[in-house]
C-alpha cells in the first residue's frame, strides 16, 4: 500500500475549501489551515511535503509566507502549489512549483493532482537512487579503507628483514581494524606471538590457536577468526557481528593479509637459507682453495725429491754394469731399457698441474655459486 503525501491546505476561502477538500483528503494526509499563523504552529512540529498557499490570504500574508519559506534554509525545498490569480504570476519574487490559477474547476485540479503524484513519484525514484548510491559509494570507500590497510602491509613487508618486524608490522594492521587479536608465527622449530594490546598471549587466544591451528585455513566460531597458513595463524577475537557487510569485508582481508605475512616469512625463511647456503659454499672453497695451495707445494716439492732419486738409481745402474763384466749387448739392452724408464718417468713427473688446474676450476665455479667474486683466484 502506498503513503498518502502530507499536505498543507492554507486558505480562508471556505468555497474553494468545500469544493475540493474531498477530493484533496482522498489524494493526501490533508491539513487545513486557514490562517498563516496556524501554518507556521503547524510547521514547528511536522514538516509537509506539499503546501497549497492561497495567496489571497488578508494583508497578502499568503504572498509573503511563500517568500517566507522560499527563504528558509531548512523549508526551502517544500513542494509550493500557489492558488492564485493571473495578475501574482508576474509579481517579483514569485517561485512556485505549481500554479493553480482562481477560479479552480475541479478538472483542472485532478489534473493537477496526477502531475503532481507522477512528479513526487519521480522524486522518490531519484531519492531512492542517490541513497542507494551513496551507500554503495560509501560501502566502496570502507572498503578501500579496509584493503589500504592490507596494501600498506604488503607494501612495507618488504622492508622488514627479519621475522621479528614482520609480525609487528602485521599487528599493526590488526589495530587499524579496531579489533582484538594476535598474530602467531612458527618456524623450524623456533616461534613468536604478539597481540594488538601489546601484551603476551593470554590462556584463552593460547588455547584457541593451539586448538585451531590444524582444522583448516578458516575457521569463524563465537565472534572469533582464525586464519591459518604453514607459518603463521591470525586470530581475532571479537569480530562485528552485528554488522554483516563489515564482518564479510573484514574476513575476506584478514584471510589476505594471513597470505601476504605467510608469503613474506616463507620469502624470509628462503633467503636466510640461501644465506647459509653461500656461507657453506663459501667456506668450503676457502678450504680448497688452501688445500689447493699446499697440495702445489707439496706436489712440486715431492716431484724434484723424485727427480733426484730417480736420476740416482739410474745413474748407479749404469756404474754397476761397467763392473758386473756382462756380456756387451745384454748391458747395451739394459742401458736402453733404463733411458727408456728415464724418459716415461720425466713424462709424468713432468705434468704436476693437472690436479691443481682441475681443483682451480672447481674453487672458482663455488665462488661464482656463492657471489664471492672478489676473491683472488
Amino acid at each position: 500500500m502506498t503513503t498518502k503525501l502530507f499536505a498543507f491546505l492554507v486558505s480562508d476561502d471556505e468555497t474553494f475549501i468545500a469544493q475540493h477538500k474531498v477530493l484533496l483528503s482522498r489524494e493526501f494526509d490533508l491539513n487545513v489551515h486557514r490562517s498563516v499563523a496556524d501554518c507556521r504552529n503547524a510547521l514547528i512540529s511536522r514538516r509537509p511535503d506539499i503546501i497549497l498557499l492561497d495567496s489571497g490570504l488578508p494583508n497578502d500574508e499568503g504572498f509573503k509566507l511563500h517568500r517566507e519559506l522560499r527563504d528558509d534554509f531548512d523549508l526551502a525545498d517544500i513542494y509550493q502549489v500557489l492558488i492564485c490569480t493571473s495578475d501574482d504570476i508576474a509579481r517579483e519574487g514569485f517561485e512556485a512549483d505549481e500554479l493553480l490559477v482562481k477560479p479552480v474547476h475541479e478538472p483542472t485540479l485532478r489534473y493537477k493532482l496526477t502531475l503532481l503524484k507522477k512528479v513526487f513519484g519521480e522524486k522518490t525514484a531519484v531519492r531512492d537512487q542517490m541513497a542507494y548510491a551513496q551507500n554503495v559509494a560509501f560501502t566502496s570507500m570502507s572498503a578501500m579503507g579496509e584493503l589500504g590497510v592490507v596494501m600498506q602491509f604488503l607494501s612495507k613487508s618488504f622492508a622488514c628483514h627479519n621475522i621479528q618486524s614482520v609480525t609487528a608490522l602485521a599487528v599493526e594492521s590488526l589495530r587499524q581494524y579496531e579489533l582484538t587479536g594476535a598474530v602467531y608465527v612458527v618456524w623450524e622449530g623456533d616461534g613468536i606471538a604478539l597481540t594488538t594490546e601489546g601484551t603476551s598471549l593470554s590462556e584463552e587466544q593460547r588455547s584457541l590457536i593451539e586448538q585451531r591451528r590444524t582444522l583448516g585455513r578458516i575457521l569463524e566460531i563465537d565472534r572469533n577468526l582464525v586464519v591459518n597458513f604453514d607459518h603463521v595463524t591470525v586470530l581475532l577475537s571479537n569480530l562485528p557481528e552485528d554488522d554483516a557487510q563489515r564482518l564479510g569485508r573484514i574476513r575476506d582481508n584478514i584471510a589476505t593479509l594471513a597470505e601476504g605475512i605467510e608469503s613474506r616469512i616463507a620469502g624470509l625463511l628462503l633467503e636466510n637459507d640461501n644465506v647459509l647456503k653461500q656461507q657453506g659454499i663459501r667456506y668450503a672453497a676457502y678450504e680448497i682453495r688452501n688445500s689447493v695451495k699446499n697440495l702445489h707445494t707439496r706436489q712440486m716439492a715431492d716431484l724434484t725429491h723424485s727427480r733426484a732419486l730417480i736420476s740416482q738409481v739410474i745413474d748407479e745402474f749404469e756404474q754397476a754394469f761397467l763392473h758386473t763384466g756382462i756380456q756387451a749387448a745384454i748391458e747395451n739392452q739394459l742401458i736402453g731399457d733404463l733411458v727408456d724408464l728415464r724418459r716415461k718417468i720425466s713424462d709424468i713427473v713432468g705434468r704436476p698441474g693437472e690436479v691443481h688446474e682441475q681443483l682451480n676450476i672447481v674453487v672458482t665455479a663455488l665462488d661464482t655459486i656463492a657471489g664471492n667474486v672478489d676473491v683472488p683466484q
